[in-house]
């Protein structure tokens, strides 16, 4: 995944955990397997700390030392970070042109949108994957004539294909578990403020 994928679980985990520290969200990353489907290696954490810091999305709260443990720098998020959230959220809901598992941050994330936001955004992306998966086989015919001496590359977009199925069924039974009541999300609606 991108570099904007480690910023919004970088800063989605200073959002839910403020203060906190390096350590605690590289432990939280890895209790979610980031590692694994986000691809986020152990000094991309502590390089987009830094970063967010110099463009003003995170500030320094304070800083924590144990004994004769090295001094921890505790990590804040501002207005302009939790901005930032919001929109690296809203991005990936709303792309019209979305990727196998790009829906990953998004999970990690549930309470902090309004269902209202959520069912929309999932019946959107339904649509999209429909629409890519009904032109699929006209648009293969193009890319790989019967003649192509690149037929064998076919298999990633086959393999693309078979993806958007799995999550398109998937987005369906969500959608179900969603409506059904199975999960909490922001009470008010209002996506721009809620706390978690």
């Amino acid at each position: 995944m991108s570099v904007q994928t480690t910023r919004l679980l970088v800063l989605g985990i200073v959002r839910l955990r403020q203060p906190t520290y390096g350590y605690e969200i590289e432990k939280e990353l890895k209790s979610w397997n980031s590692d694994r489907w986000a691809g986020i290696a152990r000094g991309s954490v502590y390089n987009q700390l830094k970063s967010l810091v110099r463009t003003g999305m995170l500030e320094f709260d304070s800083v924590s030392q144990t004994g004769k443990m090295p001094s921890k720098n505790l990590y804040r998020l501002t207005e302009k970070g939790d901005n930032e959230f919001f929109d690296l959220l809203h991005a990936i809901l709303n792309n019209q042109q979305p990727q196998p598992l790009d829906m990953l941050p998004v999970l990690c994330f549930l309470p902090s949108l309004s269902k209202q936001e959520i069912i929309e955004s999932c019946q959107r992306r339904i649509t999209r994957i429909t629409a890519f998966l009904n032109a699929f086989d006209n648009q293969m015919k193009q890319w790989f004539p019967d003649d192509s001496d690149t037929l064998y590359l076919q298999e990633i977009f086959w393999l693309e294909q078979e993806a958007f199925i799995a999550e398109r069924r998937w987005l369906e039974d969500f959608l179900e578990r969603v409506n059904a009541g199975r999960y909490h999300f922001s009470a008010d609606g209002n996506t721009s403020r809620t706390t978690i």
